[in-house]
């Protein structure tokens, strides 16, 4: 993502709840659901936990925007049940294709729609079923987009789909979802794809959380001098200094330019067990993980907490400071096969920690700043540690971007988990996350 500056409203967030989050989620062994972390921090900015919630109300294929919207008589379209939604309600979409009039320039626009902390807005599918917003037949000259909330609070979409938002021209893009200027905003099991710009976009906002979701194959092919440069898996852009945003469990691959982007996000970003992988195409730059560019003054706490994660086969650089001039941490995680660097983290004097991290057949493993506190990982281990294709029981990413397991959480693969026998078992060290055996393995994946 590469944009030009935009002015941060200030949003009203208690750094010390950013920086309790920051603590659970990083030190409580075994913390892996959000509803573990969150509700332990007692403020209304805080995300869920997710309730049932008083009035149900339903969309089908088959429905009509002029029904009650019960589950006998519901509603045709999205835009219809993003409007009428109200504090507490939950709206289920049914499976199956849904396509925007032909003439909207969004698939579905909201504007001041609000929840509140007790209450959510809950916008899920059908249990068991896939609903899809196609914006492909959006014939406008303008960009589009599938979603697009502005101003928007304490909402939560889970297990929905937005696929083929047209790029029209050379001077525009179409983005699957975005939000601007919105807080408490979740996306559960959802997925971006297809589309001519990001998969993802959040801008100016904040308590954001991406919670097993999917971006891939989105193109800006026609943006004019730099074809694919503005297509992003994800991108959080433009947060002020006190917002805070998570990721967990979620994948991008072969976007145009980077699997995920936190240019100029002053906030704090969490990424745990996520893939970002074969991103790179046209001119777009092809990075797994891209963790800046800041420029107000850094916080006393990272602001880029990074564990458990892969970024493989990207164009680019696997895991890539890009001129955040702010602390960080990378645990556990793993850089594969990426044409550049595999961790470059080589910029500024605020301090970066990187522990149990692997670097493997990169165009070069590491380049690393004085500033980095570094061990325990494959470059640095005392005693040292070999690398070859024995160490893992597979090199091979088939069934990376298979679909996910039934709960939501990533495929279950044997790629570039441990073989038994490797010497990176056992040869991490503690940082408060959950391990087996002596010690913690290096990588994301500890060997059963």
């Amino acid at each position: 993502m590469k944009g030009k500056a935009r002015n941060i409203p200030s949003l009203n967030l208690n750094l010390m709840k950013v920086f309790l989050i920051l603590l659970l989620t990083n030190l409580i062994p075994g913390c892996n659901r959000i509803d573990d972390v969150l509700p332990i921090v007692d403020d209304p900015d805080d995300p869920p936990p997710v309730t049932a919630t008083s009035h149900a109300f339903y969309v089908a294929t088959d429905g009509n925007d002029i029904n009650p919207g019960t589950y006998e008589k519901p509603w045709a379209s999205w835009q219809k049940a993003f409007t009428l939604a109200k504090a507490g309600d939950t709206i289920y979409i049914r499976g199956g294709v849904y396509y925007p009039d032909s003439q909207d320039e969004n698939g579905v626009y909201v504007y001041r729609k609000s929840g509140t902390y007790a209450k959510r807005i809950c916008i899920f599918n059908y249990p068991g079923e896939v609903p899809i917003l196609d914006c492909s037949k959006i014939s406008l000259s303008t960009g589009t987009t599938g979603i697009y909330m502005i101003r928007c609070n304490y909402i939560h979409l889970k297990g929905l789909s937005v696929r083929g938002a047209r790029q029209p021209n050379q001077n525009s893009n179409s983005n699957g979802i975005s939000i601007e200027n919105s807080t408490g905003i979740t996306f559960e099991n959802c997925a971006s794809y297809a589309n001519g710009g990001s998969g993802y976009q959040a801008f100016e906002s904040d308590s954001i959380f991406f919670i097993n979701c999917d971006a891939y194959d989105n193109f800006d092919k026609l943006t004019a001098g730099y074809s694919g440069g503005q297509a992003d898996g994800f991108v959080v852009c433009y947060f002020s200094s006190a917002a805070y945003t998570y990721f967990r469990g979620c994948r991008s691959w072969y976007n145009s330019d980077d699997g995920f982007d936190c240019w100029e996000n002053e906030g704090i970003v969490v990424f745990d067990s996520c893939w970002a992988f074969n991103n790179g195409r046209g001119d777009g730059d092809g990075g797994g993980f891209k963790f800046g560019r800041t420029i107000k003054q850094a916080l006393s706490v990272p602001q880029r907490v990074v564990t458990n994660c892969l970024a493989f086969n990207n164009r680019f650089i696997g895991f890539n400071q890009n001129n955040g001039n702010i602390r960080m941490t990378f645990y556990n995680n793993i850089a594969y096969d990426n044409d550049d660097l595999g961790f470059e983290l080589s910029q500024y004097s605020n301090p970066i920690t990187a522990r149990n991290n692997i670097s493997y057949k990169n165009g070069k493993a590491v380049s690393l700043s004085q500033y980095v506190t570094h061990d325990h990982n494959s470059w640095d281990a005392s005693p040292s540690v070999s690398l070859s294709d024995a160490d893992f029981a597979s090199t091979d990413s088939v069934g990376v971007s298979a679909p996910r397991q039934s709960d939501g959480s990533l495929p279950v693969t044997s790629y570039l988990r441990l073989a038994t026998g490797s010497d990176l078992i056992n040869s991490g060290t503690n940082v408060g996350l959950p391990f087996l055996g002596t010690a913690p393995d290096m990588g994301p994946f500890e060997k059963q």
